[in-house]
């Protein structure tokens, strides 16, 4: 481990309180699991006002996690512990908390009477071995499972009085835990106030493009020098991102909306959504406050953007359903194209992403019907190249419009990509009525 600067040196700004995430498990390392909940605890640490300025993964070797957690406490004021609370002998947090902060283990009744009551409510008897998650450290406050294993946190006794908050690994267990016993200790740490990301999502743009565009206009708007302006790109949009505190979420929301909308207005129709409401969110709003229905016929994203639809809750009150016609046989057979057009045209034309919303959209009989067909990689499909892509939107009277263009990327890139240029299509025409 590297050494740090000097957390203690003068500063002319304000020091928020700091804190480290540190992720146990040998998966993490091998590269067998995606670390989710050290993001997922950044950015809940964020919004309560604390600097969170370390993460750190380490497997499941008790020394190794004992000096981890030392040299972390030795500079935040809260460590941040998810996993290696289960019942095997690999689960090893317990242990090297009690080592770092030099006490004993201590085994509460309670906590195993907690634990043995999760295995009867599922029909089955607690294994012997799942005792052992009710041994935690001497001086720690439990905190009771709402799975099978508890948490704990409690204070070092060094200069700083860190704060050890430990989790369990699984997502929805951490998540619930973090609210319950993490964030009542982050107020008595800030004395208050919360830090917020405003998230623009912008669809159609390139990062530097958009950049451009934003990083000028904040200059001398009330409130930009206060705020934190950062750039995201995913695969299927640009997230801005601007960052503000106050003492509380109303404070933070009323000083951020003129921000807002400057970069909503400076972007042009191209943020599809703020905050919460991404693509996806929209679209669907926009179809439900219209009482509009849609479904999907869809090649190159063999489905993707029904699912992307299908995980914001209430798709189905507009969502009527869709077709993967992935083969040239499947468009025939499955939405009626013609063989003839597939073979003038191709599989990937404007002419066979026209029919295809043509034929969902009476298929379903829907208002609108989106389609899309493409080259996603990664080699050239009918003498074109990789990223070339058309989508196409039926609308109530029957009319089809049909884009395309080379889209960037590779092959996961492409199609969500497509995915996204065709769902912003419906968005700015629904926005439009």
């Amino acid at each position: 481990m590297s050494a740090r600067p000097d957390p203690d040196a003068p500063t002319d700004a304000p020091q928020r309180p700091r804190a480290a995430v540190l992720s146990v498990g040998s998966e993490l390392l091998l590269g067998d699991l995606t670390d989710t909940n050290a993001t997922w605890l950044s950015r809940r640490l964020t919004e309560h006002g604390v600097e969170v300025v370390h993460h750190l993964a380490v497997g499941d070797d008790l020394d190794r996690l004992v000096a981890a957690l030392r040299w972390l406490a030795d500079g935040v004021e809260l460590v941040v512990i998810g996993g290696g609370l289960g019942p095997t002998a690999d689960d090893l947090t317990r242990e090297a908390v009690a080592a770092a902060v030099g006490v004993e283990l201590d085994h509460h009744p309670e906590l195993e009477e907690d634990i043995a009551a999760r295995f009867a409510a599922m029909g089955r008897r607690m294994p012997a071995q799942n005792a052992r998650q009710a041994r935690i450290p001497r001086g720690a406050v439990p905190l009771p499972p709402v799975g099978t294993a508890p948490g704990f946190h409690l204070v070092m006794d060094n200069p700083r009085r860190t704060r050890l908050a430990a989790l369990p690994g699984v997502p929805w267990e951490l998540h619930a835990l973090f609210d319950a016993g993490v964030v009542p200790v982050l107020g008595e740490l800030t004395g208050g106030g919360v830090t917020l990301t405003r998230i623009l999502h912008v669809v159609g743009r390139g990062e530097s493009d958009v950049a451009e565009g934003v990083e000028p206009l904040l200059e001398g708007v009330d409130g930009a020098e206060d705020a934190v302006l950062s750039f995201l790109a995913k695969g299927h949009e640009i997230q801005v991102r601007l960052t503000l505190s106050g003492p509380d979420r109303d404070a933070v929301l009323a000083a951020s909306e003129p921000l807002v909308e400057q970069v909503r207005g400076a972007l042009d129709g191209a943020v599809a959504g703020v905050d919460d409401e991404d693509l996806e969110t929209v679209v669907l709003r926009l179809l439900r406050e219209r009482g509009a229905t849609l479904a999907t016929a869809e090649s190159a994203t063999a489905g993707d953007i029904a699912a992307r639809l299908g995980r914001v809750p209430g798709a189905s009150a507009t969502l009527a359903g869709g077709v993967v016609a992935y083969t040239a046989r499947a468009k025939r057979e499955a939405l009626g194209l013609p063989a003839s057009l597939l073979d003038e045209h191709g599989t990937v034309s404007e002419a066979t992403a026209r029919a295809l919303a043509r034929a969902v959209q009476q298929r379903f009989g829907v208002d609108h019907a989106l389609a899309v067909t493409g080259v996603a990689g990664p080699s050239s499909l009918e003498g074109l190249p990789v990223g070339s892509c058309f989508w196409a939107l039926a609308h109530p009277d029957g009319e089809v419009e049909v884009h395309g263009r080379r889209i960037p990327g590779d092959r996961r890139q492409v199609i969500a990509r497509l995915g996204s240029a065709a769902l912003d299509l419906l968005r700015i025409r629904l926005a439009a009525t």
